[in-house]
């Protein structure tokens, strides 16, 4: 592979890897009033309860620029991730948290479960933070596993109020955010009795303390969760109700409504297809599940690749120490992260994009809640293992609080499980890719199955099984095929064993747990697969041509690096020769080789604020002995 060269336009770069920079006048003038009156940088050294203390003033007063609107979740949502990651890459991660919670998961159910009656009600005392807003689904009994929640609210006929009840020490309300200290209402999330008839789970909102006094109300205990491994800027409790009523009009009643008159109504056939329509409408807060961790690898990928240019060890004898950016130990894992990143955007990218989409296109719902699964289940566990990667990568010097590696691995770690454990989202994407498939083979039937495994046959025959050209290699048309043929396999895999199950007399949900790591595998495959095709179709749409062949080249690497991991699973299915997995490993250092050169000015397009966050190892200096020198107080002058 000839050395290639590019010309790098930084600021062109930063216009395609983020959708939200046409909101950058707005972002600049938002962050320059947060440096102005916000002071919140990342707490490290601090007691939880003042560090809830601090998280809490800190957001009360970014409310108070006025910048934020619970309406702007449905006009604008893309102005509001734009404002709210202004907040991420200006303040302390407990604090955007904070705004998230308060705003895109209580105030988020209330505009989209809720009507007009609910809008007009609380969004001017949620906007003004007048009330602080909790979002009460998870109990310590059932997490993921939402339909089985235990918290009951019967339907009072004669007073026309909610009777909430905690019956189960496992129904007990747990890690419910902004409410252990500071919280008046949550949006409580349980199963509504009507008629003693259970009609599914349902939202309703539901007052916890004196606005003046701050006292919790009678009928509710609550108290805070104890320590925790991150996020202690959030008061995260526990809530248990014993015969506590609310009115009728509490209820979000968009889907499901009980009249004056005491009538039940809803136009949803069964309680699970309305728990289904219900949760569909909250899935844009897991925007922040998704784009924290690009955040936190962008960042300490910027630390890692920044020390490796400035840190020298070893070397030949009587020469200068070489920087260990040279050395393939490095270089051959940090240039891959940096393709993977760049991936990671163009996939958070279209995730925007189909949920703005899908708000206007109801049909496209099911589809973006199991793609979004897929991308956050993902990209989450991508970061925990990167952050470690390259904590160890800044040596000794990775380990300083400073440097901000515990601090994202600390603060990025709930992110894992929060909104909904990895493996259980894998789980939902590839329920909704096989119930896709049925769909498709009851249309094309068996000629239309025939047609795709020749295709299929025809295209891993011998030729393509061997084939070194490193053109070919190098190819987008090669890197798609192999991530949809892993895709294909993968559900072939799944049906197949679904169905020996089926014939073994094992029930499906007996099959399904005999299948599951290959439900998971499936689930991971599509999910590589979705990013790479929005990876190709941004790239598209760049009419820059260097920025282009430069962001090419470097979703080549993600691929091609992807392809190498699992090598196990290519060698094994014969789509790859042993001789071509070399030439494959020998294209990954080659373009490992062409981009490390450039890496610093891809890296200056993320325009992280060095100044803010002051990380010692990751200034544009390269002079990571004088910043850590200065921030554990080394006397440099004396020198």
């Amino acid at each position: 592979m000839d050395i290639i060269k590019y010309n790098v336009d930084v600021n062109q770069l930063y216009k395609i890897r983020n959708r939200l920079s046409k909101y950058q006048k707005s972002v600049d003038e938002f962050k320059s009033l947060i440096y102005r009156n916000i002071d919140s940088i990342p707490v490290i050294d601090t007691t939880a309860h003042d560090h809830q203390d601090q998280t809490h003033r800190n957001a009360f007063d970014i409310c108070k620029l006025k910048q934020f609107d619970i309406q702007q979740l449905k006009n604008d949502p893309e102005q509001f991730l734009a404002l709210l990651f202004a907040v991420v890459n200006s303040c302390d991660f407990s604090v955007a948290a904070k705004i998230v919670i308060h705003f895109q998961l209580f105030g988020g159910s209330i505009l989209e479960l809720g009507t007009q009656q609910h809008h007009q009600k609380y969004f001017n005392d949620i906007n003004s933070m007048k009330i602080v807003g909790g979002f009460a689904m998870t109990e310590m009994g059932h997490g993921s596993n939402v339909r089985q929640i235990e918290t009951t609210a019967h339907y009072d006929l004669k007073s026309k109020e909610f009777i909430i009840n905690s019956p189960t020490l496992a129904s007990t309300k747990f890690w419910i955010g902004n409410i252990a200290r500071y919280g008046t209402h949550v949006v409580l999330f349980c199963k509504l009795i009507f008629n003693q008839e259970d009609k599914g789970v349902h939202g309703i909102v539901v007052p916890i303390r004196d606005l003046e006094t701050m006292k919790v109300f009678p009928g509710i205990e609550l108290g805070g969760c104890g320590p925790k491994l991150g996020w202690n800027g959030i008061d995260n409790a526990w809530i248990r109700f014993k015969n506590y009523r609310v009115p009728r009009e509490n209820l979000l009643n968009k889907f499901a409504n009980i009249s004056e008159n005491g009538e039940y109504h809803t136009t949803i056939s069964s309680p699970g297809k309305l728990f289904q329509q219900t949760i569909s409408q909250l899935v844009f807060g897991r925007m922040l599940y998704v784009c924290g961790p690009i955040f936190s690898i962008n960042y300490c990928l910027n630390t890692a690749i920044r020390y490796a240019f400035s840190r020298r060890q070893f070397g030949e004898k009587g020469k200068k120490e070489e920087l260990i950016i040279n050395y393939p130990s490095h270089y051959r894992v940090l240039m891959p992260m940096l393709g993977t990143l760049i991936a990671f955007e163009f996939g958070r990218d279209s995730i925007i994009e189909k949920l703005i989409h899908s708000k206007k296109y109801e049909q496209d719902v099911e589809e973006t809640h199991a793609v979004v699964s897929g991308v956050k289940a993902l990209i989450n566990e991508y970061n925990m293992t990167y952050l470690n990667k390259l904590r160890a990568f800044c040596g000794g010097n990775g380990i300083s609080s400073y440097n901000l590696f515990g601090y994202f691995r600390s603060e990025l770690d709930i992110f894992q499980t929060a909104e909904g454990d990895g493996s259980v989202l894998y789980q939902q994407l590839s329920k909704f890719l096989l119930s896709e498939y049925k769909k498709w083979y009851k249309k094309e039937g068996v000629t239309g199955y025939i047609i795709k495994e020749v295709q299929t046959f025809l295209s891993t025959n011998p030729i393509y099984t061997h084939s070194r050209s490193m053109p070919y290699i190098l190819s987008n048309e090669f890197h798609h095929h192999a991530f949809l043929y892993r895709f294909e396999k993968y559900r072939a895999i799944v049906i197949e064993k679904l169905s020996q199950s089926k014939s073994k007399g094992m029930s499906f949900m007996q099959g399904w747990n005999d299948s599951l790591l290959n439900v998971i595998e499936l689930a991971k495959a599509y999910t590589h697969l979705f990013i790479l095709e929005q990876s190709h179709l941004a790239l598209k749409k760049v009419s820059d041509t260097n920025s282009r062949t430069l962001l090419n080249d470097l979703v080549k690497l993600y691929a091609l690096s992807n392809i190498e991991s699992d090598f196990s699973f290519y060698r094994n299915w014969n789509f790859i020769s042993a001789g071509k997995a070399f030439a494959i490993s020998d294209a990954v250092r080659d373009l490992c080789v062409a981009i490390k050169p450039y890496s610093l000015q891809i890296l200056d397009s993320s325009k992280i604020d060095e100044h803010r966050f002051n990380i010692p190892l990751a200034h544009t200096d390269g002079d990571y002995l004088k910043h850590m020198a200065e921030r554990v107080g080394i006397p440099i002058s004396k020198l």
